[in-house]
């Protein structure tokens, strides 16, 4: 069974591919965080090396090993590569290291399986050595090897390796296709299945992660939770909060992405609830909260602050000083806020 949501021009051609065993050596799959990219991997894997007809089944051996990363055939190369020895957290780009190891894997025969498998996540982040090692590995394709490339920004990639592989691109869906998976497929209820779908912003792997794992949705209410109470926190403890992100960005910058993506949706909800576009509103579990701050704002504050927060994950972007963007962003939160309930 294929698990990867909403993406019916894709699938086709990609089964016909296996069925026919004429899959690229190379496959570049790109789209948004979350849309679907490791989950349309992994299948791919499971569909190559599954043992039944119909692949891939979900149940025989190769299957639920791929699916719980045993298989030994099936490599996910990523900045936690087990290939690396310095510390994940501080790691910013894919190393040589990585690469190398698939170099000397590609060179062996499956082991278990029918083909060899080597899923790189954030093929963006390849330093250009990196890059040019997987190149010259490309440009002579081995049989009984496939490399799947995953992506958020194909821009930054070589051409000279985006010239190698097939492109798949995942697009984010509708709300009401993820809503009701999550019903039919997942049986959860409506309500909770609505909410989960609007915060995903189309994005079925962020959808699914959501519902198999409670923590995931409770980190994204405790980030939520948090941003909401910096609204109404002093100058003091709005620092003291940049300062925590600034640290916590030389550790783990996707986790201050995260952060600042859920301010995002926040305050576009606030500006949604402005303009009296209400059935746009992501979330929607705290629209009556989001409302009373939306009366209280002129809307030039509003789309002020949106763009404060957008300049600061480009500064982020440009490795500026983090703990000064960040900073400058709590400067910016409009005054007005402070003041909701004294109004």
């Amino acid at each position: 069974m294929w698990r990867v949501i909403g993406q019916e021009k894709v699938l086709p051609i990609l089964q016909n591919n296996i069925g026919k065993h004429n899959l690229p050596h190379a496959l570049l799959i790109s789209g948004p965080p979350h849309v679907g990219k490791m989950t349309l991997a992994i299948d791919i894997a499971r569909a190559i090396n599954c043992q039944r007809d119909n692949p891939p089944c979900g149940e025989c051996e190769s299957c639920l090993k791929i699916e719980n990363g045993k298989h030994s055939d099936v490599q996910v190369i990523s900045l936690i590569s087990q290939y690396n020895d310095i510390e994940e957290k501080t790691r910013t780009e894919i190393s040589i290291d990585d690469i190398r190891q698939i170099q000397h894997m590609v060179s062996l025969p499956p082991f278990e399986g029918k083909q060899k498998v080597f899923i790189i996540e954030g093929a963006e982040l390849m330093s250009m050595e990196a890059a040019n090692c997987l190149l010259k590995t490309l440009e002579e394709p081995v049989t009984q090897s496939v490399f799947i490339l995953l992506t958020t920004n194909i821009g930054i990639i070589p051409e000279t390796i985006v010239s190698r592989c097939r492109e798949i691109t995942l697009n984010p869906i509708a709300a009401a296709i993820i809503e009701n998976t999550l019903i039919s497929v997942y049986d959860i209820d409506k309500e909770k299945a609505s909410l989960i779908s609007r915060l995903s912003h189309g994005c079925a792997g962020w959808a699914l992660s959501a519902v198999q794992e409670e923590k995931y949705l409770d980190k994204y209410y405790d980030i939520r939770n948090k941003a909401i109470e910096i609204i109404d926190a002093g100058l003091h403890e709005r620092f003291v909060y940049a300062a925590t992100l600034s640290t916590q960005f030389t550790r783990e910058r996707a986790v201050v992405y995260d952060v600042l993506d859920i301010w995002l949706d926040i305050w576009r909800d606030v500006l949604l609830l402005k303009t009296g576009l209400r059935d746009s509103v992501s979330n929607i579990d705290i629209s009556k909260q989001l409302e009373k701050w939306a009366e209280c704002m002129d809307i030039s504050d509003i789309r002020g602050f949106i763009q404060s927060i957008q300049e600061t994950k480009e500064k982020l972007n440009q490795n500026a000083n983090s703990k000064l963007a960040l900073e400058v962003m709590m400067l910016d939160i409009p005054v007005i806020i402070v003041n909701i309930g004294k109004r």
